[in-house]
C-alpha cells in the first residue's frame, strides 16, 4: 500500500506539471495576478476530482482487466505507445502567454468548487487514468490489487495538490522573476525523458513477442 500511495504521489505531482490543461493555466493566471489562495484551491478541487478518477479506473482495471491473459503483453504495447506521444508532446510543449489583468478574489470555497467542477465534467480524464493504471501494472512494480485502489488514490490527490501549491508559492516569492521559458525547458527535458522509458517499453512488447514465438 506504501508503493501504491508512492506512485499515485508521482503520477499526480508529475502529471501536473505541463501548464497546459484549463486548470493549470487557471491556477497560473491567478498566480500572476496576486490571487494565490483562489489558485491553491483551484488545485485542491481538482485534485478532489482526479483523485476519485484514480480510484475508479485502479477499482476497474484491478478488478475486471487483470482476468485476461492478454492483458500483459497489451498494457507493454499500450504503455509504450502513452508513453511516447506523452514524451513527444512533452519534448515539442511550449505555455501559454497569459493575461495579467487584475481580477477580484474569490471565496476558497468558490475557487475550489470552481477546480473540482471543471475537472470532474471532463470525460477524457477516466480514460486518462485507466491508461495511467495501465502503463503502471505494464512495469511489475505494483499487484493490481483493489485494495491498492485507495493508497492510489491518496497519493494522486496529494501529487496534484502539492505541485499546484508549489506553483502557486513559487509564483508568489518569485512571480515578477517568472520566466516562461524556463519553465519549458524543463518539461522538454522531461519529455526526453519519458521517450526513452517509452522505447523501453516498446523493446519489452517486442522481446515479449518473439519469445511467444520461439519453438
Amino acid at each position: 500500500m506504501i508503493a501504491a500511495l508512492l506512485i499515485g504521489f508521482a503520477f499526480g505531482f508529475f502529471g501536473s506539471v505541463p501548464i497546459a490543461g484549463p486548470i493549470a493555466a487557471l491556477v497560473l493566471q491567478r498566480g500572476l495576478t496576486g490571487r494565490y489562495k483562489d489558485g491553491a484551491a483551484i488545485g485542491v478541487g481538482c485534485a478532489v476530482a482526479e483523485a476519485g478518477y484514480a480510484f475508479l479506473a485502479w477499482w476497474g482495471f484491478s478488478t475486471f482487466l487483470t482476468k485476461y491473459p492478454l492483458v500483459e503483453p497489451a498494457s507493454r504495447l499500450l504503455a509504450a505507445l502513452i508513453l511516447l506521444g506523452l514524451g513527444i508532446s512533452f519534448a515539442r510543449y511550449r505555455s501559454p502567454e497569459m493575461k495579467d489583468q487584475a481580477q477580484p478574489a474569490q471565496t476558497a470555497h468558490r475557487s475550489l468548487l470552481l477546480g473540482f467542477t471543471i475537472t470532474a465534467l471532463n470525460p477524457t480524464l477516466i480514460a486518462t487514468w485507466t491508461a495511467a493504471t495501465t502503463t503502471l501494472y505494464s512495469t511489475g512494480l505494483i499487484s493490481a490489487d483493489p485494495l491498492n485502489g485507495l493508497p492510489f488514490a491518496a497519493g494522486t490527490f496529494t501529487g496534484i495538490a502539492g505541485w499546484f501549491g508549489l506553483l502557486t508559492f513559487l509564483l508568489k516569492r518569485y512571480g515578477k522573476r517568472f520566466k516562461r521559458e524556463t519553465m519549458d525547458r524543463v518539461v522538454r527535458t522531461v519529455g526526453v525523458l519519458i521517450v526513452g522509458l517509452g522505447l523501453v517499453f516498446a523493446y519489452r512488447f517486442v522481446d515479449f513477442v518473439q519469445a511467444s514465438r520461439a519453438p
